[in-house]
């Protein structure tokens, strides 16, 4: 982003010193150094209050920014669905795998046979979801999407792709998944077995 070169000329054009914009637009010295080095991105407030203190216009200001700008906030969003079809798909496989010990527990019941159905539907399309929007950021191993989710350098990540060995990680972070869906549901069929 171009914001924090624009910011900081402009402001030795002033002859201000990091404290003095600070405090002229109402925030820390360690935000405008933040703003400067593109570690944070001025709300729009701050962008309002920076035009009018430059006597530059917001677009002058921030001309360049707006796609790199939309694209962050696309992939916030993106981040965030991730995250959130990532814990529902956890969640219902963890009660999915925790309930198959009530069907044993209940079975003279067939309606308890329903909750795992249940859960392992939610798990199948949360699972597809996530991998939907992993294709659309076209994240194929588990180091994209951790640079992806935590904002790091994507870029840096494919460029250490290995074909092979990306679909063996896949296979084995598949098995170790259903070695542990396998291991809580054992558990969970010996205790609701235990009490019954």
């Amino acid at each position: 982003m171009d914001i924090g070169n624009k910011i900081k000329t402009y402001r030795k054009i002033q002859n201000l010193s990091q404290e003095e914009l600070a405090r002229k637009v109402y925030v820390s010295r360690q935000t405008v150094s933040n703003w400067e080095t593109n570690k944070r991105y001025p709300d729009i407030q701050n962008i309002l209050l920076l035009s009018v203190l430059f006597d530059v216009s917001v677009d002058e200001l921030i001309r360049g920014d707006l796609e790199a700008m939309k694209a962050k906030l696309s992939n916030k969003k993106v981040s965030r669905a991730m995250a959130t079809y990532t814990a529902i798909m956890l969640i219902a496989t963890l009660i999915g795998a925790i309930s198959i010990g009530t069907v044993f527990y209940f079975e003279e019941s067939t309606t308890v046979i329903f909750v795992p159905i249940s859960c392992f539907a939610i798990m199948l399309l949360s699972s597809f979801k996530l991998e939907r929007l992993k294709n659309s950021q076209d994240l194929k191993t588990f180091s994209e999407i951790v640079a992806f989710v935590g904002g790091s350098d994507v870029e840096k990540q494919r460029t250490k792709r290995v074909l092979g060995k990306d679909k063996i990680q896949k296979a084995i972070i598949m098995i170790e998944f259903a070695a542990a869906f396998s291991l809580i549901s054992l558990i969970s069929i010996f205790l609701f077995g235990y009490f019954k």
